[in-house]
């Protein structure tokens, strides 16, 4: 089978790439001389041998992203509709969940007030017979006083749900209201550091900006250099 010119450029760049990467492994600077080496060899093979299997590689990703994007936007003519009308639908449905779940909530609610109100009636009942037949007073007090233990039974559902639909899940978030307060309990101990989390981008703007005389309580400056290839 021939080989092509696309292939034998391919094969060509990664043996290219090879020998960059095994040049690159015997880098060590010692002196000026190795280092002036080991920048030559940075900027006259490395930097420009990348460049190159970019733009062979960008060759071919042009068009077959094109096509890609094609098939996209006919699949997305169909789905982007539906996935709207499922997310109506289901919006609509979470809604109802929830609502019913607030009913049932109340009604279970009601339900307990009832059943304590009916062991409450029993109780007195209970006393009012001990004491009609001829119970002390002490007897009569110790019922009377007794706490009312009761629990209601589940209230029956307010509907069916249907099969097939996930419920939705709890999803308990915290918010800050108070950072002083925070800070605060930080300071004392009453809760772990890792719960105020700084905020870098301020820091890091105003570390670029002092440079070596930032000067902020509990924050060290530090250079993080971005290395870059010299310009040719």
């Amino acid at each position: 089978m021939a080989i092509t010119i696309e292939q034998a450029q391919e094969q060509e760049l990664k043996q290219e790439a090879l020998t960059v990467v095994q040049k690159a492994a015997l880098v060590k600077i010692v002196d000026q001389a190795t280092y002036d080496s080991a920048a030559a060899l940075l900027t006259e093979q490395i930097m420009p041998f990348r460049k190159r299997w970019k733009e062979y590689w960008e060759a071919l990703r042009k068009p077959a992203y094109a096509a890609y994007q094609a098939i996209l936007d006919k699949f997305n003519e169909g789905d982007k509709p539906a996935e709207q009308a499922e997310r109506q639908v289901k919006n609509a449905i979470r809604a109802w969940d929830l609502e019913q779940e607030r009913i049932q909530q109340e009604l279970q609610r009601k339900a307990q007030e009832e059943a304590e109100h009916r062991a409450e009636e029993e109780r007195l009942a209970a006393a009012v017979m001990a004491e009609q037949a001829g119970a002390s007073e002490e007897q009569i007090e110790e019922i009377a006083s007794a706490p009312v233990m009761v629990v209601a039974a589940p209230v029956e559902p307010t509907y069916q749900r249907a099969s097939g639909i996930s419920k939705a899940r709890d999803n308990w978030k915290a918010k800050v209201t108070d950072m002083k307060k925070l800070c605060l309990a930080v300071a004392k101990g009453v809760v772990p550091a890792e719960y105020v989390l700084p905020n870098e981008s301020a820091l890091n703007a105003r570390a670029k900006a002092d440079k070596g005389t930032l000067n902020i309580p509990g924050v060290v400056p530090y250079n993080d250099p971005i290395i870059a290839g010299r310009s040719k």
